[in-house]
């Protein structure tokens, strides 16, 4: 494993450049609604960078995968759309796209870990009349137990669930681009997927696995840094809570017994770090 300045990050033979469509604000007793704030407090001065006073700043990452002559683009934010995660302006992906100099034509494929809105909007570029792909050579990739969920009659109908569906992912499935997973599945050399259903029925991880280097991007498994020590609370986006709380153990066990990078699509940016232990307890620690 090498870092690099700012974000990047080499492992074995894949290349790892961090994207952020922005950072949001949220009161911690949305996310965790049966836990008082002061919970938090052990943690301020451990994770200063992820609160601003009790408030938790989630960033909204993405992540470019390099391996060979293809190019994995882990999630598109939350788009031009920022008003639905009160947000005051557009995402910035595709501005930061350009700063990091990656062409939109070189991405291969889009993978979608699941399909909530603030993970799937820059599909298309819908702050452009015609709305083209925002990725026209890349296959979109995604679990077809979130399709399945996402696409029902009563979610397409709803106003708050089924916005971005509408907008964000049904138009990849009519342009004939859309790919749905059953199951573990190679994107790229050295690149696979693989389910950890829980925070939605089809959310997906990616294990980077190359020259005896191993990372793995976790998606919203590990929402907030403070997840990877105080495992057992019941985060409000999980579909199934006690499923998201199997899916968040199981794969930090992995992590640390293979001494994997974690990458996690809320942590404060880049989003990467290991798992550490202190007096007994598993914590997150950024590198």
């Amino acid at each position: 494993m090498a870092l690099k300045p700012n974000n990047t990050l080499q492992i074995g033979d894949v290349h790892i450049t961090a994207l952020t469509d922005g950072s949001v604000s949220f009161d911690p007793r949305v996310l965790f609604p049966d836990d008082p704030l002061n919970v938090w407090a052990p943690y301020y001065d451990r994770f200063p960078e992820y609160f601003s006073g009790q408030f938790f700043q989630n960033n909204l990452g993405s992540f470019v995968f390099t391996s060979g002559d293809q190019r994995v683009l882990a999630d598109t934010g939350f788009g031009p759309h920022g008003e639905m995660l009160g947000h005051p302006a557009p995402g910035e992906l595709i501005n930061d796209f350009q700063r990091n100099h990656i062409p939109f034509d070189s991405i291969t494929t889009v993978f979608m870990t699941h399909l909530h809105g603030d993970h799937v909007g820059w599909n298309l570029r819908e702050d452009l009349e015609d709305r083209p792909l925002s990725f026209p050579n890349a296959r979109y990739r995604v679990h077809v137990a979130d399709w399945n969920h996402f696409t029902t009659r009563e979610m397409l109908s709803d106003a708050d669930r089924g916005t971005a569906t509408n907008r964000s992912v049904i138009p990849i499935q009519e342009r004939g681009v859309l790919d749905l997973m059953a199951g573990e599945t190679e994107l790229a050399p050295g690149i696979t997927a693989f389910p950890t259903p829980g925070h939605t029925p089809g959310h997906m991880s990616l294990l980077v696995a190359s020259r005896n280097e191993r990372a793995l991007l976790v998606g919203d498994i590990l929402g907030s840094p403070m997840q990877a020590t105080e495992t057992e609370l019941r985060y409000s986006p999980d579909w199934d809570g006690p499923m998201g709380i199997k899916a968040r153990n199981n794969i930090l066990d992995q992590a640390e017994v293979t001494n994997s990078i974690v990458i996690g699509s809320h942590l404060s940016f880049p989003g990467w770090g290991t798992m550490i232990r202190w007096e007994g307890r598993r914590y997150w620690k950024s590198l």
